[in-house]
């Protein structure tokens, strides 16, 4: 389900499964190639991925205790106070799993995520989990 989408604002909300994940990736991709410009195509690539990540973790974590998929919300926007920053946050109202400490190639969306954006937050929370990413202009 389309919420909004605009020049300086995306906001799409969809079932969180693995096959919104490629349609939500190509929506902000496209967002942030408006937002950023041609000059931060390398922003755009390491922007894109990181969110991509945080997508799949929703999908695939975030409800694995649930018979029917929830939902998940990708946000991003020009940072008012951020003089043409970006700000994009993926949310999920399921519920956090703590990252294992295993060495396989599984479990490493959040440490990608953190060589991929500027800054980030994650917050997990009772009623979901936001996980934020920001880039400066």
């Amino acid at each position: 389900m389309l919420v909004g989408e605009g020049d300086d604002v995306l906001h799409l909300e969809v079932p969180a499964t693995p096959a919104h994940v490629g349609r939500l990736r190509r929506a902000v991709r496209g967002w942030l190639r408006q937002a950023l410009g041609e000059s931060e195509a390398d922003a755009v690539d390491n922007l894109t991925l990181a969110v991509s990540e945080a997508l799949e973790n929703a999908a695939e974590h975030a409800y694995a205790d649930r018979d029917e998929p929830g939902t998940m919300t990708l946000s991003a926007q020009r940072d008012p106070g951020g003089a043409g920053s970006v700000v994009i946050s993926v949310t999920d109202t399921g519920r956090w799993r703590a990252p294992t400490g295993g060495t396989g190639y599984r479990g490493r969306g959040l440490a990608l995520i953190e060589e991929l954006a500027e800054a980030h937050t994650v917050r997990p929370g009772p009623t979901g989990t936001t996980v934020t990413l920001r880039h400066p202009a």
